[in-house]
């Protein structure tokens, strides 16, 4: 029976109260605590309760049977209840009771809520399944459905199984099949690479024989040539086996290989005559038939020798012929361009009447023709190797130019290497075929062809040679062979090593001839009474800038070579000019003359070493300079000494003192009292004397500023004189430093 709504308040009150004193039961959805621990806990639950009542039940029974008891002799006060201790001691473990027993609830009605709980739960799971029923119904149907769709599927699947079997043993039967196959036609691949081959190299198509027979030779006939090339070689290669194609083909074959030859030999040396052709180019020749038609000339080599040789003998003889005639005539125009050459009297020490030939000399003309042969100049341009450019003559004729001899040897020596360089180059491309033999071959032809050639700028080089007097064309001439080797040594062209290195031979013995004879040219004018006789004017001597220009000359053409020989000639022409002029300075009596004459004569050395801009020779001119501050010194001390000597002295000689109280009070104010009446006048003669000595406006401004402000430096030192002095010193007059400086400004815009 469902209880009533009395039964149900009561019921809702009591379980209101105990969920206030115990706390509320978890449900499935909202705790933790497994449903298996629950339902323990009931059971336990239960079993206490029910062993509660077992308990009550028997103290009832013992008192209705302690006289039965008693009777027994049992002995009541035996009895224990360790066991209802232990089953209430593993029940107060459980969580949710110990927590109940600890807020002193009543089992029982907690036992009765839950028993209420769970058949809730019960007729709500009943009532979802009830409501599921149908879905569980369709899910069966369902079910039933796919196994047999299943059942239908394992049978086609076995029957597909079955199938694939059998196409698996087809295939495999094709596959063997077609191993089979394969190695047929592996087979008759190779039987048939063989019989081509054998086929190809004996089988001489119509075409082909009568374009090698009636043809001209073109590319196309060339490519005929190669085929007909490799069927000989295949002919010679397998002429031991017994194949009757063989023995038929061969003589076709040797028939061929004579026309060929023939024809070739014909076509090469119908070109090569044209060669000989006025205005012919050869290189383009050269690249455009001879080397594109250079496996020709190999198949002579390999299959006809004499024809072979011929064609290069024929080759070598018409190019010596035509590099030597066209040289020579070359060399033969340069030569009409040479600007007239040095001759002995072009020397540094040599006398300036006899260059000009004197009363009855040479022509004007021939001076004005002369360039000048100590200075460099322009000179230098001949080593620019960047610069291709070479001497065309027919254009110098037209225009009436003339040039310096290193202008025509580069010339000429380039054009000789640019031509030798290519046709070196061809004759090792064309002539030879075995790479480890290329070069001695070359070697040989190149000689051959090139020997008269090489004579012929030998004696171009030599005429100028032997009548030349020019040391610094020489030097150029030197350097230029220097750099000519080097670029052929860049071009990998060896073959010209042998003319380079006797054109060095014939120039560096003539430029060190030339070189001595300049040094004696200095010594003879040392010992020249004419020519010191000569030295009246303190400015520069002609020889002086002839040294200066030439010393300059050699070592800027030594930059970058650092040649000992060059540098020591040098040297030795310092030497012989300096004590040519040390001879001529003392040819003046007077001191100042003396001194003037050096110092103009070394700051002309200093400009031109200075002009060059080149560091080559800035170890030269460190020691001139150091010689022009030295004889500037002491004209400085030869310039005051007429003017201001005792204070010179007075001041030199308290240099020298360690007390200058030796110094006399008298002496101080003599020297004091000169100065201050003569300085203002003074001055003005040393510029005077100044102006006088220098031409050069520079130089004598220099020396100017070096002369006041010694007196300066003089004057200052003797003031000093007078301060430590002490005693009357100090009563003496004296003009002051900055009074005589101011006055000493006036002159320094003089020059």
């Amino acid at each position: 029976m469902l209880p009533t709504d009395a039964s149900n308040n009561k019921t809702k009150t009591n379980t209101l109260d105990l969920q206030k004193e115990l706390p509320t039961i978890p449900m499935e959805a909202e705790t933790n605590v497994p449903e298996q621990t629950s339902t323990d806990t009931l059971k336990e639950l239960d079993n206490l309760l029910q062993s509660s009542t077992n308990e009550l039940q028997k103290s009832v029974s013992t008192d209705n049977e302690e006289d039965f008891l008693e009777e027994s002799e049992i002995d009541f006060n035996q009895i224990t209840f360790d066991e209802m201790d232990d089953q209430l001691l593993a029940f107060q473990e459980d969580d949710i009771v110990s927590q109940a027993l600890a807020n002193e609830m009543d089992l029982r009605e907690y036992a009765k809520q839950i028993a209420e709980e769970k058949i809730s739960v019960q007729r709500d799971l009943e009532n979802n399944y009830i409501e599921n029923i149908q879905h569980f119904v369709d899910l069966h149907t369902e079910i039933q459905s796919c196994d047999e769709i299943l059942g239908h599927m394992e049978e086609l699947l076995n029957v597909f199984q079955s199938d694939l079997g059998n196409i698996s043993g087809e295939i495999q039967n094709l596959q063997e099949q077609s191993t089979l196959m394969s190695i047929k036609l592996k087979n008759r691949k190779a039987i048939e690479n063989k019989l081509g081959k054998a086929l190809q190299g004996m089988v001489i198509p119509p075409n082909v024989i009568k374009k090698m027979t009636e043809g001209e030779i073109d590319e196309v006939w060339l490519n005929y040539l190669l085929t007909i090339n490799k069927q000989m070689r295949f002919v010679k290669a397998n002429q031991h086996r017994p194949i009757k194609a063989l023995r038929n083909v061969g003589p076709e074959l040797e028939k061929l290989r004579l026309k060929a030859a023939s024809a070739i030999r014909d076509f090469f040396i119908s070109r090569i005559q044209l060669l000989g052709v006025p205005n012919a180019n050869i290189q383009i020749m050269q690249q455009s038939v001879f080397l594109k038609y250079k496996e020709l000339h190999f198949f002579l080599l390999e299959r006809h020798h004499d024809a072979a040789r011929e064609v290069r003998q024929s080759y070598m003889n018409s190019l010596r012929w035509y590099f030597q005639n066209h040289f020579e005539r070359y060399s033969r125009g340069l030569q009409k361009l040479q600007i007239v050459s040095a001759d002995k009297s072009d020397l540094i020490g040599v006398e300036e009447n006899n260059r000009k030939g004197g009363l009855f000399g040479s022509s004007k003309l021939a001076l004005k023709e002369k360039a000048n042969i100590f200075a460099l100049g322009n000179r230098s341009d001949t080593l620019r190797m960047q610069d291709p450019g070479v001497i065309l003559v027919h254009v110098a004729e037209a225009k009436d130019q003339k040039y310096q001899f290193e202008q025509l040897f580069r010339s000429f020596n380039l054009t000789l290497i640019d031509n030798a360089s290519s046709e070196y180059l061809f004759v090792y491309e064309f002539f030879s075929r075995e790479i480890k033999t290329a070069a001695d071959t070359a070697k040989v032809i190149f000689q051959f062809i090139f020997e008269p050639t090489e004579k012929v700028g030998l004696n171009f080089t030599k005429a100028y040679v032997e009548n030349s007097f020019d040391a610094v064309g020489l030097l150029l001439c030197i350097r230029i062979n220097t750099q000519l080797a080097l670029e052929l040594q860049r071009r990998k062209v060896p073959a010209l090593e042998g003319y380079t290195n006797a054109t060095n031979m014939l120039l560096w013995p003539r430029f060190q001839f030339v070189m001595s004879l300049h040094v004696e040219s200095l010594k003879k004018m040392f010992n020249s009474r004419s020519v010191m006789n000569a030295v009246k004017d303190i400015h520069p001597h002609y020889i002086t800038r002839r040294y200066a220009e030439f010393a300059a000359s050699l070592l800027v053409l030594n930059d970058g070579y650092d040649d000992a020989i060059l540098s020591k000639s040098v040297h030795k022409l310092r030497d012989e000019f300096e004590a040519v002029l040390s001879r001529m300075s003392h040819e003046f009596t007077e001191s100042l003359r003396r001194i003037a004459f050096l110092i103009n004569n070394y700051d002309l050395i200093v400009n031109v070493f200075q002009e060059t801009h080149s560091r080559s020779v800035e170890s030269e001119l460190d020691y001139v300079k150091q010689l022009l501050a030295l004889q500037t010194s002491v004209f400085v001390d030869e310039q005051l000494k007429p003017y201001f000597g005792s204070l010179v002295e007075l001041v030199k000689k308290s240099e020298q003192l360690k007390d200058l109280r030796v110094i006399e009070i008298v002496d101080l104010e003599r020297i004091s009292a000169h100065f201050a009446q003569t300085w203002r006048q003074s001055l003005k003669l040393i510029n005077a004397s100044v102006i006088q000595y220098f031409s050069n406006f520079r130089n004598g401004t220099t020396v100017l500023h070096a002369v006041l402000g010694q007196l300066i430096v003089y004057y200052t030192k003797f003031l000093d004189i007078l301060e430590k002095r002490g005693d009357g010193a100090s009563r003496i007059q004296f003009v002051g430093v900055q009074t005589v400086m101011v006055e000493i400004k006036k002159f320094r815009s003089t020059f």
